[in-house]
């Protein structure tokens, strides 16, 4: 049982930040573009530094559409 939880919970932490950078592109994608820029900013320097982009997919910002 302890093996079963020694491989599970990393595979649970890597696709949990998976997530979390990739619904930060997708958000990217979905935004206007339109001053100001500060979402689109902080969500394009969210793909260059992965933990960033990680912490900004699950960050639900004001300028992001519904």
């Amino acid at each position: 049982m302890k093996n079963l939880f020694t491989g599970l919970i990393p595979l649970a932490i890597y696709a949990l930040c998976l997530y979390g950078w990739i619904a930060n592109i997708y958000k990217l994608t979905q935004c206007d573009f339109d001053t100001p820029l500060k979402t689109e900013v902080f969500r394009s320097i969210g793909i260059l530094i992965f933990p960033v982009g990680i912490v900004m997919g699950y960050v639900e910002m004001e300028d992001d559409k519904n």
